[in-house]
């Protein structure tokens, strides 16, 4: 013990230092933990929906899907809410063409009150057998759905050297 208080009056200053250094390091890294631990518990939407809650949709949702189900060229009808988007996927006939699917989804926005479309964005994901995905979509601030047809084309394997 003696040594120690020995060490410290020769050495005052660099210790005080050193005892400030480790607090701040201290204090520092706390905080950086505190930071990264408090972001991965939050949500990943952040406050964007706070107020989700007042636009519930669940039932509408099974309206639109029973709306869409009834059709005799659908297969099959999924939905999915993400965050504020709807996702709408469906399975139909390969007859079916473009436009009678943008009529009947059109159609099928009826089933929703005008807050809802105001306040979430539409995805449709129609699939056709043997055909591209036909997607449209309607954001929360425009009234009408945007349809996009992708299409890709495969690369064909040549044979050389016949």
């Amino acid at each position: 013990m003696n040594k120690l208080k020995k060490f410290y009056q020769n050495n005052r200053i660099y210790c005080i230092l050193m005892i400030v250094s480790g607090i701040c390091l201290l204090i520092l890294l706390s905080s950086v933990l505190i930071y990264f631990i408090g972001q991965t518990r939050s949500s990943v939407y952040g406050h964007r929906l706070d107020d989700i809650k007042d636009y519930p949709v669940e039932t509408e949702l099974k309206e639109l899907s029973n709306y869409l189900d009834s059709n005799s060229n659908t297969i099959s009808v999924s939905t999915d809410v993400r965050g504020k988007i709807l996702y709408i996927t469906m399975e139909v006939n390969k007859e079916m063409s473009n436009e009678d699917i943008q009529n009947m989804c059109s159609d099928s926005l009826s089933k929703l009150t005008d807050t809802q479309k105001g306040y979430y964005d539409i995805q449709y994901i129609v699939k056709r057998e043997g055909l591209n995905p036909y997607l449209g979509s309607k954001s929360a601030h425009q009234t009408i759905i945007a349809w996009a047809n992708f299409s890709y084309e495969e690369e064909e394997e040549t044979q050389e050297g016949e």
